[in-house]
């Protein structure tokens, strides 16, 4: 694979970023793999987003770093790398990584262009930019004339559900700012191990590329996404992005997965079945809704994929041809054909639509409801975290096996809807330094069917030194607050109790009442298990070995609960 020759004014450059080996281990395969592929473009230059190497946890971080650097001999054309936090995610590792490498954050010029690799995990800080490195990246694009400007950073603050409210404060209020009055063109960035979502904003576009060779998210693989790199080719009025997998090369649209995920979280109802109120083995029938926003029709494919011997699904694809502004509205049978049934096992639904220049990739994967009834009460629990005033209202157990992961308690009145979740208890210090923007996140979405509901049309956030909760609704400005709401927390024995108040005029969108059922998604850090001596195969999703190793700093919803209300007395 080799580029087309260029004019004299333009150029091409490589983005890749966590480009790290898997758990503790010095195999820098995939990443060698794209390597390769680079040498055969013959670019101007290479730009390493961080996560180098593995570091966490290993006592060999010396020996990962020869290793490292013997993988990189290999590029043929000048490489330029900034650290990212499995690289200097203590001050032993950070004083190794200056050790070898001396710069930490730095610019130059090539051709018309100049190019910033900023260092944002400053003092074990994920996102942050000290007033040393600020000082210098002012002064840096005021002084260049260039007519383009191209910055680099490890972690993609602008994006608000991934990282801590206060670095993406700092984006908006003063990176993002300055980026405008500078001639910045292209923001890049990595952490997470996906390509996407790529955004605009005032002009400029924002590229998330992690999947140089560490270990990719899920949800990502799940939905196509491979290992790659980008390959961005600049001229004078022009950027055009194309990404480069293990088997090809992708348009920006095409690649980007993670949008195509966003998408169906807003446009995409969710399938939820109750294992224990529906027979599979009889067959379970429901409907997906797909909502079209564009302003063109909107045509595809969905199919199954599944395990035929465990499963079948009727009918096994379906064809899309939705209208601008439109809903197709799609009717499948789920029928179980083995008497024990396993959750990782269940068959997904895939998608792979177009609708204009927006091609759009994603699935979506059925889901285990759990279900409680909500009563009734005169009188409203006292909020003291202390579960004693719940006496005669049933905790549903969360999780599976003899030990629950939590427990939910809910009842309501004529103002509130209050729930009491008991979690383990976890450091929530160290929760929110790897990017969890709080302690524990609710989602509440609307029923559509007996089968499949929507998406979340509210999320509030708790947080102990917080007597409100915090609104995470998609789309809400980072930092608000829902008034009215109360939220207290109690940790006793290695639990904690969150009990929260939730005013029902907030939850008009929800229809929430008697003979109306509300779904929730509940999700919360988990404490690692600190048994094994060995890394696990698939760790827990929200355990800070799931964080650390798949780059995902976000919450990721593990309970789904409907509530049920009961009748007034």
């Amino acid at each position: 694979m080799v580029s087309a020759r260029l004019h004299a004014d333009e150029f091409e450059f490589v983005v890749i970023g966590d480009t790290r080996p898997r758990f503790e281990s010095e195999s820098f395969q995939p990443f060698a793999g794209l390597i390769a592929k680079i040498n055969a473009l013959k670019p101007a230059l290479v730009i390493n987003v961080g996560d180098l190497i593995y570091g966490y946890g290993t006592t060999r971080k010396e020996r990962q770093w020869d290793k490292y650097q013997d993988v990189i001999k290999a590029i043929q054309v000048p490489y330029y790398q900034l650290p990212g936090n499995h690289d200097t995610h203590s001050k032993e590792a950070r004083k190794i990584y200056g050790q070898r490498f001396g710069k930490f954050y730095q610019s130059f010029n090539y051709g018309d262009c100049h190019f910033v690799l900023l260092d944002n995990t400053e003092q074990e800080h994920w996102g942050y930019l000290g007033p040393t490195e600020l000082a210098w990246l002012r002064n840096d694009l005021k002084e260049n004339k260039a007519k383009s400007v191209f910055v680099f950073m490890h972690f993609p603050v602008w994006e608000p559900e991934r990282i801590t409210p206060e670095y993406y404060r700092f984006w908006a209020d003063t990176l993002h700012p300055l980026f405008k009055e500078s001639r910045v063109r292209a923001v890049f960035a990595g952490h997470y191990h996906t390509y996407g979502p790529t955004r605009e904003f005032d002009g400029i576009r924002y590229f998330i590329t992690g999947g140089g060779g560490a270990e990719l998210i899920p949800e990502y693989r799940k939905s196509g996404g491979e290992f790659h790199f980008m390959k961005v080719h600049v001229a004078s009025e022009t950027l055009d992005v194309r990404v480069i997998t293990e088997h090809g090369e992708l348009t920006d649209p095409e690649a980007d997965v993670m949008g195509g995920l966003q998408f169906a979280a807003r446009n995409v109802s969710r399938i939820g079945i109750k294992p224990d109120a529906q027979n599979l083995k009889t067959g379970v029938s429901f409907t997906v809704s797909v909502n079209n926003p564009n302003s063109t029709p909107m045509t595809g494919e969905a199919k199954w994929l599944m395990d035929a011997s465990a499963f079948s699904v009727q009918p096994e694809n379906v064809r899309l041809q939705i209208p601008a502004g439109g809903t197709g509205q799609y009717t499948f049978t789920l029928k179980a054909l083995q008497d024990t049934i396993a959750l990782p096992s269940l068959p997904r639904l895939e998608f792979n639509t177009v609708a204009g220049s927006s091609h759009r990739r994603f699935h979506r994967e059925i889901r285990f409801l759990q279900a409680m009834s909500i009563p009734w009460r005169e009188a409203a629990p006292t909020m003291d975290g202390k579960p004693a005033d719940w006496t005669g209202i049933p905790a549903l157990k969360l999780g599976h096996g003899q030990a629950p992961d939590a427990e939910l308690r809910g009842a309501y009145d004529a103002q509130n809807l209050y729930l009491a979740l008991t979690v383990p208890k976890v450091d929530t210090d160290e929760a929110k330094e790897t990017g969890f923007a709080d302690e524990v996140q609710i989602g509440m979405s609307r029923s559509v069917s007996d089968t499949d509901f929507g998406s979340d049309l509210l999320r509030i956030g708790l947080n102990s030194d917080r007597a409100e909760a915090s609104d995470r609704t998609p789309g809400t400005k980072p930092g608000t607050m829902l008034t009215g709401t109360k939220t207290t927390r109690l940790s006793d024995h290695g639990q904690t109790t969150y009990e929260t108040a939730i005013p029902l005029r907030l939850l008009k969108k929800l229809k929430v009442g008697f003979n109306n059922r509300l779904i929730l998604d509940l999700s919360f850090p988990v404490p690692d298990d600190r048994t094994p001596t060995h890394e696990p195969a698939a760790p827990n999703a929200n355990t800070m070995s799931y964080r650390i190793r798949y780059g995902s700093d976000s919450l990721v919803p593990v309970y789904f609960v409907e509530l049920n209300l009961e009748r007034p007395q």
